[in-house]
């Protein structure tokens, strides 16, 4: 599977559905060990959202 391509598989984000268009968004590490993570349009969508509503508020807060 090619990192940016999109391929049958299974999501790891919030659905944690199988047999679903997914594309790679980066691997996961912990203690000397990676995975690849991989999500589908849903899930990239609702997280797009998160980060835009983070940035919104950084950009917002007051400064130091």
């Amino acid at each position: 599977m090619a990192w940016r391509e999109w391929a049958t598989g299974e999501c790891w984000l919030y659905c944690e559905r199988s047999g679903v268009l997914v594309l790679f968004v980066g691997p996961f590490q912990e203690d000397g060990w990676h995975a690849p993570i991989f999500a589908c349009e849903d899930c990239l969508n609702r997280m797009r959202g998160k980060a835009r509503r983070y940035i919104q508020a950084r950009d917002q807060a007051p400064a130091r």
